[in-house]
Order: structure tokens, then C-alpha cells, then sequence
């Protein structure tokens, strides 16, 4: 595929189109975006992490901390344009390029304005707004490997309803949904079996294959406490490794500043007032650090 050449040689009334499109809700036109992703993939570059960059070289763009010559070109937000040039400058390791390389938490940190980075942990946010899913919120503040919807994906219930319908715009029993996600999804990740399935089964639909593949015990009880297990070794791997209750945190902006549009008009996540139970569901204490009954319990 063939990088697009709609905007023509100087700019084209498809281009100012495109761009009149993009500026208020990001890159919409789907031949670059298409172009981008494809060589994200080619390249072994991660799409989310690399769309979220841009975005914040876009804003940093936006509001004079970046400029033509620093990045090589212009880069308003929502300019088709400057993704498909960005992707390959990224893609080369050429120009501005080895600065996107850095992912958007270190390139923020570096223009002295780490608030613009949205991600957990150094992670990049995936697709969703944690101000109109609340259990997507507590969900990339919690996840032990940064903002990643494939450690809890609490849609299903807030937007799809399964295995039932819970309100996506309020916060009351999230932390126990987000939990029973993560477990689940740390024992579906443990069976070898792509985290997809999990649209049509439920750990009770793959303990019995388990249970026929494998020797022991494998009831559906023993299979919760293995993603109980798993997901308490995971956070005792990242307090050793330095981080703390301040990683379980979103970026500012989404704690302080309302959802401007939509259904969660108005609203900001709730992360700051549901952590706490959260904690105290997981058997952590107020610093979010695994208790020694719980660790005792789960045989770590």
C-alpha cells in the first residue's frame, strides 16, 4: 500500500476537507489511518502506543511547545497529513521520528510537560474514555502492566452486557467487577487460549477442556484462585520493582476535567473513590500492597 497522496501536491481542497474533519475529533479519514496502521504492523510497532504519541505530539503542537521545525512539518491535531508523514519518520528512525520512538511518556517528560502523556505505567491508553466507562478507568488505573484493555475488559458488561449489563456512567460495584475481570482474564491468559474467546465463554466454559487437558484438580474454583494468584504475583513483581499507589493513578485531566460531549457529559472517572474498595476487595491494604493473610491464603 502505497503511503495516500489525496491532499495533492499543495494542499487540495481534500486535504483542507479532511482536516476541517480532523481537527476536533482526531484523524478521520480511513485511508490514512489505514495506511498507518499497516505500517505500525509491518514495522513491529505497537498502533495504540504510536497513535497516542501523536497525539500528544499533536497537542504539544497545538499549544506552541513543538513547531514546524522542530518536528519537520506541521502537525495540527487532526491532520491526516502529518500522520502519514510522522509514520514514516517513526518507522525509518529518521528526523522527529526517534523522538515519537520514545513513546509519549518520555517525550513529555522531555518538553517538560509529562501531563500530556495519557497512560498508566508508561502505557499508552487503548480505545476507551474512562470518564463515560467508569470500569475502564479503575481497569488501566489498576492493570499491572500499564493501561491495557486485554487485563480487564469491563465493556463487555458496561457496553455489551455480558454476562450482565451494568451502568458504564456510574462507579457503585465497578471495583468488584474489575476484579473478577482481571482474575478471570489472568486464568484465560494462563490457558494458552486467545483472550477473544471470552466473548462467548466464561471460565466456566473452558474448565472442563482444562480439566480434560490437564492432570489435578481443575474445578472452576480452582481456576478463579489461579487468576487470583497470578494477578497478586503480578503486583508483588511491580512493588519490587519500585512502583507504588501513586502508579495506580490516571493522568490529572481525566479525574478534573469533564467529558465535554456524549453521554458522560459532564462527568470525570471516579478512580480517585473507588481505588480504596478496591484495595480492600483485593486484600491490600491502603497502600495497595497484597496483606499477609491474602499472600498466605494464595500460597505466595
Amino acid at each position: 500500500m502505497n503511503k495516500p497522496e489525496y491532499w495533492g501536491a499543495s494542499g487540495g481542497l481534500e486535504y483542507e476537507a479532511a482536516w476541517a474533519l480532523g481537527a476536533a475529533n482526531g484523524v478521520g479519514d480511513l485511508e490514512v489511518l489505514q495506511y498507518a496502521n499497516l505500517i505500525c504492523n509491518e514495522q513491529g510497532m505497537d498502533p495504540i502506543s504510536f497513535g497516542a504519541t501523536i497525539g500528544a505530539v499533536m497537542e504539544l503542537y497545538e499549544i506552541g511547545v513543538l513547531d514546524d521545525e522542530t518536528i519537520g512539518l506541521a502537525a495540527p491535531f487532526g491532520s491526516a497529513k502529518a500522520l502519514a508523514e510522522l509514520v514514516d519518520m517513526t518507522a525509518n528512525g529518521v528526523g522527529f521520528g526517534k523522538e515519537i520512538g520514545l513513546g509519549s511518556k518520555r517525550l513529555c517528560e522531555k518538553y517538560q510537560r509529562p501531563e500530556l502523556s495519557m497512560s498508566v505505567k508508561g502505557q499508552e491508553f487503548p480505545a476507551y474514555d474512562s470518564r463515560a466507562i467508569q470500569g475502564m478507568g479503575l481497569t488501566y488505573a489498576t492493570s499491572n502492566r500499564g493501561a491495557c484493555h486485554l487485563r480487564s475488559y469491563t465493556v463487555s458488561s458496561e457496553v455489551l452486557g455480558i454476562p450482565e449489563k451494568t451502568d458504564p456512567l456510574t462507579t457503585e460495584g465497578k471495583p468488584g467487577l474489575v476484579m473478577a475481570f482481571q482474575d478471570a482474564t489472568a486464568a484465560f491468559d494462563a490457558s494458552g487460549l486467545c483472550i477473544f474467546t471470552s466473548f462467548a465463554w466464561t471460565l466456566a466454559d473452558i474448565q472442563p477442556q482444562i480439566d480434560a487437558a490437564c492432570g489435578g484438580d481443575w474445578s472452576l474454583e480452582k481456576l478463579s484462585e489461579v487468576g487470583e494468584r497470578i494477578w497478586n504475583m503480578e503486583k508483588v513483581f511491580n512493588l519490587e520493582a519500585g512502583l507504588t499507589k501513586d502508579d495506580d493513578k490516571l493522568p490529572e485531566r481525566l479525574t478534573t476535567e469533564p467529558a465535554k460531549e456524549g453521554p458522560a457529559k459532564g462527568l470525570v472517572s471516579g478512580v480517585p473513590e473507588m481505588l480504596p474498595e478496591y484495595y480492600e476487595l483485593r486484600g491490600w491494604d491502603a497502600d495497595g500492597k497484597p496483606k499477609a493473610e491474602t499472600l498466605g491464603r494464595l500460597g505466595l
